[in-house]
């Protein structure tokens, strides 16, 4: 079963990297905030809040990238920050409504899920949309289930894919 999970992981992974242009397009969109002197606010949703633990307690923190949300409060955004959005799914009411209301404020904003059953809210109301078309769990069983669903994971690559673009973008601009 690792042989299997490791096999349809990476075609997930890969098939998120052939995104290449939209990659170009989010990282240049979110290092517009660095430039300009803002920040990159991350929220994610459900089990996507693991990636603000990424921010706040991981090895590569950076003081340009901090959570949209401390205590429950959302942060203050002035006009060259940007907020980085991961959400299961196109259709979660917490992530919609939160998108709404950014972009009723007028703050940039990428968003990272995956449209299912042509339900996507979230789509239109970004700057940036990266879908990652995680759609059905990865590893069959011998009952005829599937089991895996690597959701996380799969935001998390996406943010250091993003991270290390960025980082290529601000290297060229210095």
């Amino acid at each position: 079963m690792l042989k299997i999970f490791s096999t349809q992981l990476n075609g997930v992974f890969q098939k998120i990297v052939k995104q290449e242009e939209v990659f170009e397009d989010a990282s240049r969109f979110l290092a517009q905030a660095v430039i300009g002197e803002g920040c990159v606010y991350v929220h994610g949703t459900k089990e996507f809040a693991g990636i603000v633990s990424e921010i706040t307690d991981g090895v590569e923190q950076n003081d340009s990238i901090k959570p949209l949300l401390i205590n429950g409060e959302t942060q203050s955004l002035s006009p060259v920050d940007r907020v980085l959005l991961f959400t299961r799914q196109t259709d979660d009411q917490e992530a919609i409504l939160l998108a709404n209301k950014l972009s009723e404020s007028n703050v940039g904003l990428v968003i990272v899920s995956t449209t299912i059953n042509g339900e996507d809210h979230l789509s239109e109301l970004a700057d940036v949309f990266i879908n990652y078309e995680l759609t059905r769990k990865l590893v069959p069983t011998d009952e005829g289930d599937r089991i895996c669903l690597p959701t996380l994971l799969t935001g998390l690559f996406i943010y250091h894919c993003l991270l290390l673009t960025m980082s290529e973008i601000l290297s060229d601009f210095d």
